[in-house]
């Protein structure tokens, strides 16, 4: 799962008729909107943008990595398999134990085990860490890249 920033196809050929150095500027532009963006979503993650946090490892905020495929264009994306989950919520479902008899947790706060054969969960709220990180950030990815250029 994850975001791509691009410079669109059809702007290209109008980006030849830049010097040079402002296509270089341009392009040291979209990697360094690629770690703004990397930064938001993990502050997001951590609760810091608004939404629930989606903290309890660490993993899932750690796996957000960026990528350059082109010059103008980066990836940020994560790995994790439950990422999609967490950003779009689940569907209240049934939940069964897989290798073992019954599913065990314990309560965080009281410290109390619970066992169960099975039973039904709520699901999870949708947490849209990249969507609202992204749409937060497109004034700032706007200017920044037009500073880039000027």
């Amino acid at each position: 799962m994850g975001i791509i920033i691009r410079i669109h196809d059809t702007a290209i050929p109008l980006l030849k008729e830049i010097n040079k150095e402002k296509l270089n500027k341009l392009s040291q532009g979209i990697k360094e909107v690629g770690f703004m963006v990397q930064g938001e979503i993990k502050d997001s993650i951590s609760g810091g943008g608004g939404e629930p946090p989606s903290v309890d490892t660490g993993r899932y905020m750690q796996s957000i990595e960026v990528d350059f495929p082109d010059p103008f264009s980066t990836i940020i994306y994560t790995r994790v398999e439950y990422a999609e989950f967490l950003e779009f919520g689940t569907s209240p479902h049934f939940i069964a134990p897989v290798n073992k008899k019954a599913l065990r947790w314990i309560n965080k706060l009281t410290r109390e085990v619970f066992f169960s054969k099975g039973h039904m969960v709520a699901g999870i709220q949708p947490r849209l860490h990249f969507t609202n990180s992204i749409e937060r950030m497109k004034p700032k990815i706007v200017e920044h890249l037009t500073n880039k250029i000027k």
